[in-house]
C-alpha cells in the first residue's frame, strides 16, 4: 500500500547551499490491507555545506521496522538504515526511532555535496485478520 501526502515547506533556507535534500515516503505492509499514514518533514531542505540537519518520519500505526533510503540524483536507491528500535549510526548519518510516539529521525551531520538526494522512509507493518 502506498500513501502520499504533502510535506510542509521549509521555513528557512540558506543562499549558499551545497544541495537540496528532498523528502518522499512510502509504506508497505505484510498481510491484509490497512489504512496507514506516513508523513515526512521537512519537504525540501536546503543546507550550507558543513551544517547539520534532520528529517522526521511520522507514521500512524504500529510497525515492525522502518527503513531509510537515499535516492541519488542519478536514480540509485541506497538503503541507509533498517531499524526496529533504538538508534543506529553509520559515519555522519544516524537514525533513531521512537515506537511509542511513532516517529523516526534521520540525522545528517556535517552535510556534504554528496548528500544532495531524495530521502525516503518506509514503514513495515504486521497485520492480523483482526486488524
Amino acid at each position: 500500500m502506498e500513501t502520499r501526502g504533502k510535506c510542509p515547506p521549509l521555513a528557512n533556507s540558506h543562499s549558499h547551499c551545497s544541495g537540496t535534500l528532498t523528502c518522499a515516503y512510502f509504506s508497505f505492509s505484510t498481510g491484509l490491507s490497512v489504512q496507514m499514514k506516513v508523513e515526512q518533514s521537512p519537504g525540501v531542505l536546503t543546507l550550507q555545506e558543513g551544517r547539520n540537519s534532520s528529517l522526521i518520519c511520522n507514521y500512524s500505526i504500529s510497525m515492525t521496522s522502518l527503513q531509510w533510503f537515499q535516492q541519488t540524483p542519478d536514480g540509485h536507491l541506497i538503503s541507509l538504515f533498517y531499524i526496529a528500535s533504538g538508534m543506529q549510526q553509520k559515519g555522519r548519518l544516524k537514525s533513531t526511532i521512537n515506537s511509542k510516539e511513532r516517529y523516526s529521525q534521520l540525522y545528517i551531520r556535517d552535510s556534504q555535496p554528496g548528500d544532495s538526494a531524495t530521502y525516503f522512509c518506509a514503514v513495515e507493518t504486521q497485520c492480523s485478520a483482526d486488524t
